[in-house]
C-alpha cells in the first residue's frame, strides 16, 4: 500500500474519532434478522428450505457481510462464492461466470432479482449488471445456487442462479443516504425513503454511482439509477408488491488511435415494471402470480473514414421488450410433502439493424412448465426432485429434470448427492446476428463480422454431485464440500466458413465469416470447499478453495477458468461502535475466451475496510474508509487493462 493510500485513511479514520464518544452498541442491534434462527435459503428449489435440506449446494450473503464488503455492485460480491470468476472488461461492464466457459458476454448463468429474471440474451451479455436498478443497501441477502438449476429457473440457470432478495419496503429507514468518495474518480450519492400510507409501505431509492474506470483506457462512466418498492396488504391473507426501476448507463468507450472503434459515449437505457400478487389459501398453501414489462434501449452510432472522402457509417442501436407472466402454487398435501408447481409465458422483441441486418422485431416466445417437490422420507432423508418443461418458437421442446437425496448422518452432518440434466436455449445473436458493414455513399458492401449460424441446437449439460455439510451454532457456522461432474454437450464453437453475403464482402479473409456450430464439449470437474465460523451478527471468518480442471475440444475453455482460487474473508466489531473487514482473494492462471497473448497471470487481492457506527439523537450513522485492490495493481480480464489501488470514504445516515 503507497504512503499517499496509508495516510488518506489515517486522516478519514482520525476524522471520524470525535464521533467516538456517541458510539452505542445498541445502535445495531436493530440490524439482527433471520441469523437469529436456522438459516434457511428462499429459493434453491422454490420452497423455504433449511441449507441442509436443499438439492444443492448454495451461498448465503446477507446484509450485513454486503454492509462490511465495502462492495458498490453486487458483480464484485461474487468474488466470495467458489467457482466464481469475475472481472471488467472496462469500468462500467463488469463480467461474471461460474466454472469458466465465458467470453466478454457471460450467458450460461440466471441471475433473479425479487423474482424477476435480469437475464438479457440480447447483444452483449447475459447478465449487465450495470442495467440492474436495485440499490445494495435495499439488498436483504443473496443466494447463489452452484451448479444447474434449470429444473426450478429454466435454461438461462445452465451453470448456476443468482438470486437477489430485496427488504421488504417496512423493514427500512424512514430516510437513508449515503455518500462515497474515493481515488480513481469514484463517486456515489443515493438517497432513499420510506412513507406509510395505511396498508401501504413504499420505499424510493435514487442513486448516481461512477469512476474513471481501468488503466490505460478512457471508460470513465457514470450511472443514474431509479428503484421503487411499494408493499400492500390488500386483506390479512392478500398481498400486493409493485417493482419499479430505471437505470441510465452512460459511459465512454472505444480506442483513441483505432479509427474502426473510436473513442465515444454510449447511452443504455433500461426500465421495467413488475406486480406480483399473494394470496394464501390456506395453512400450508399459497398462490403467487408475477407479472413484468422490461425495455432496453441502447445508442451507439459512429463514423469510420476509409479515406478519399469514403466511409462506413456504424450504429450498434438496439432496442429490446420482454413481457413475462408467471403463476406459481406452493401446496403441502402432507405433513412429509411440499410441493411447489407452475406455469409461465414470455416474449420478447429485439431489434437492431446493424447486429441482424433486418429492420424487422426477432421474436422469441416460451411457455414453460415447473414443478418441485420435497419429500421428508424419515428423520434421515430428505428428497428433492423436480423438472421444468420449456417450449419455444425456434427450439421446440426440452425437459431438465432433477433428483437430490440428503442423508441426515446426524442433527448437523448431512450428505447430499444430486444429478441433474439441464437445456440453455440460445440467444438472438448466436442464432442469428448478422453483422454487415456498408459504405456509406456506395452501399458497396464492405465487410461482414458475423453471419447467422441457422439449425442450431440448445446446448446440453448433465450434471452429477455429492457434498457434505456440517453444521453447528444452529447452522450459522459451517463447513460445505462440494465434488462436481459437469459435461457440456452441443456447445457452441467459433468457426469461420464461406460468407452468406452475395458478393463476398472485400475486406473478409478468403471470403469467410465466423459462426456458431455445436461441436464443441467440455467436462468440468472439480471440488469447492466453503467454511465460515460466525459466533455473532457482526463478527465472522470464512473462506472457499475451489479446484477446477476442464477438459474440452475447445483450447479456449481449457483455460477458461483458473485451476485454483481461494478467498479469505472476516469482520469483527473491534471496539464498541467500530468495525473492521477484510477479504483476501487468490485467482490462478486464466483467460477469457481470447486469444493465448491476453492469458492472465495469477493475481491475489486484498481489500480493507474501517468503519464507525455511531447515533445521535435518533440518527443512525456509519463513516468508512477503505482500500480496494490494497496490493498491486493488477489484470482480470485483459493483461493490458489493470485495476488501480483505489482508497475510498463513505457516509451513511438513517433515520
Amino acid at each position: 500500500m503507497s504512503s499517499r493510500h496509508a495516510s488518506w485513511v489515517a486522516a478519514l479514520a482520525l476524522a471520524a474519532s470525535p464521533l467516538s464518544s456517541h458510539a452505542a452498541s445498541d445502535a445495531v442491534a436493530s440490524e439482527m434478522s433471520f441469523l437469529d434462527d436456522i438459516p434457511v435459503v428462499l429459493s434453491a428449489a422454490r420452497l423455504v428450505q433449511p441449507l441442509k435440506d436443499a438439492p444443492g449446494a448454495v451461498t448465503v450473503i446477507d446484509r450485513a457481510m454486503i454492509r462490511a464488503s465495502g462492495a458498490r455492485d453486487v458483480a464484485e460480491l461474487l468474488a466470495w462464492v467458489p467457482g466464481f470468476q469475475t472481472g471488467r472488461k472496462n469500468g462500467s461492464t463488469a463480467l461474471t461466470t461460474y466454472h469458466g466457459l465465458s467470453d466478454d458476454a457471460p450467458r450460461r448463468m440466471l441471475v433473479r432479482v425479487d423474482g424477476r429474471s435480469a437475464y438479457s440474451p440480447y447483444f452483449i451479455s447475459g447478465i449487465e449488471w450495470a442495467k440492474l436498478s436495485v440499490d445494495i443497501d435495499d439488498i436483504e441477502r443473496i443466494e447463489v445456487f452452484r451448479g444447474s438449476n434449470a429444473a426450478a429457473y429454466g435454461s438461462n440457470a445452465f451453470l448456476g442462479v443468482v438470486n437477489i432478495i430485496t427488504r421488504p419496503a417496512a423493514d427500512t429507514p424512514r430516510y437513508r443516504v449515503r455518500f462515497t468518495e474515493g481515488e480513481n474518480g469514484i463517486q456515489e450519492r443515493v438517497l432513499s425513503t420510506r412513507q406509510q400510507f395505511g396498508d401501504l409501505t413504499a420505499r424510493l431509492t435514487v442513486g448516481r454511482q461512477g469512476d474513471n474506470g481501468l488503466a490505460p483506457i478512457d471508460d470513465t462512466y457514470r450511472n443514474q439509477r431509479v428503484d421503487a418498492r411499494i408493499d400492500w396488504q390488500l386483506t390479512p391473507d392478500q398481498q400486493v408488491e409493485l417493482h419499479l426501476g430505471f437505470v441510465d448507463n452512460r459511459a465512454r468507450t472505444g480506442v483513441t488511435t483505432d479509427v474502426s472503434d473510436p473513442a465515444r459515449s454510449v447511452d443504455n437505457y433500461t426500465g421495467f415494471g413488475q406486480i406480483r400478487w399473494h394470496k394464501q389459501l390456506g395453512l400450508n398453501d399459497e398462490i403467487k402470480a408475477t407479472y413484468f414489462h422490461q425495455e432496453e434501449r441502447a445508442v451507439d452510432a459512429f463514423f469510420v473514414p476509409l479515406g478519399g472522402g469514403l466511409g462506413v457509417q456504424v450504429n450498434y442501436g438496439n432496442r429490446a421488450l420482454r413481457d413475462d407472466i408467471e403463476v406459481e402454487h406452493l401446496i403441502h398435501p402432507r405433513g412429509d410433502l411440499r410441493l411447489a408447481w407452475g406455469v409461465g409465458l414470455r416474449e420478447d422483441r429485439v431489434n437492431s439493424t446493424q447486429i441482424f441486418n433486418t429492420d424487422d422485431n426477432i421474436v422469441v416466445r416460451q411457455a414453460r412448465l415447473f414443478a418441485n417437490t420435497e419429500w421428508q422420507a424419515s428423520p434421515r432423508w430428505t428428497l428433492n426432485a423436480g423438472a421444468m418443461l420449456e417450449k419455444t418458437n425456434v427450439t421446440g421442446l426440452r425437459l431438465s429434470p432433477r433428483f437430490a437425496a440428503n442423508f441426515h448422518a446426524t442433527p448437523n452432518t448431512t450428505l447430499r448427492a444430486a444429478v441433474s440434466r439441464a437445456y440453455r436455449n440460445l440467444t438472438p445473436f448466436e442464432r442469428q446476428a448478422d453483422v454487415r458493414f456498408y459504405e456509406s455513399s456506395t452501399g458497396m458492401l464492405i465487410r461482414q463480422s458475423f453471419q447467422p449460424s441457422p439449425g442450431l441446437r440448445p446446448e446440453r449439460i448433465t450434471t452429477r454431485e455429492i457434498g457434505i455439510r456440517q453444521e453447528w451454532q444452529n447452522g450459522r457456522s459451517n463447513i460445505d464440500l462440494r465434488l462436481f461432474d459437469e459435461r457440456v454437450e452441443d456447445m457452441l464453437r467459433r468457426i469461420t466458413s464461406p460468407s452468406n453475403a452475395n458478393p463476398v464482402p472485400v475486406l473478409n479473409t478468403n471470403g469467410e465469416t465466423p459462426h456458431y456450430t455445436n461441436g464443441g464439449y467440455a467436462r468440468i470437474r472439480g471440488a469447492e470447499l466453503t467454511g465460515l465460523y460466525r459466533p455473532t451478527h457482526d463478527t465472522w471468518i470464512g473462506g472457499h478453495y475451489a479446484s477446477l480442471d476442464i477438459n474440452s475440444n475447445d483450447e479456449f475453455a481449457d483455460r477458461s477458468a483458473p485451476n485454483e482460487q481461494f478467498s479469505v474473508f472476516a469482520a469483527a466489531q473491534i471496539h464498541p461502535g467500530w468495525h473492521m473487514s477484510l477479504t483476501h482473494h487468490f485467482v490462478g492462471s486464466m483467460q477469457w475466451y481470447t486469444q493465448e497473448k491476453n492469458r492472465l497471470k495469477a493475481y491475489r487481492q486484498t481489500n480493507l475496510r474501517l468503519a464507525h457506527r455511531f447515533s445521535i439523537r435518533g440518527v443512525r450513522g456509519e463513516i468508512a474508509v477503505g482500500v480496494q485492490h490494497w496490493t498491486d495493481a493488477f489484470a482480470d480480464y485483459l493483461p493490458s487493462l489493470t485495476r488501480p489501488t483505489q482508497a475510498y470514504a463513505s457516509l451513511r445516515l438513517e433515520y
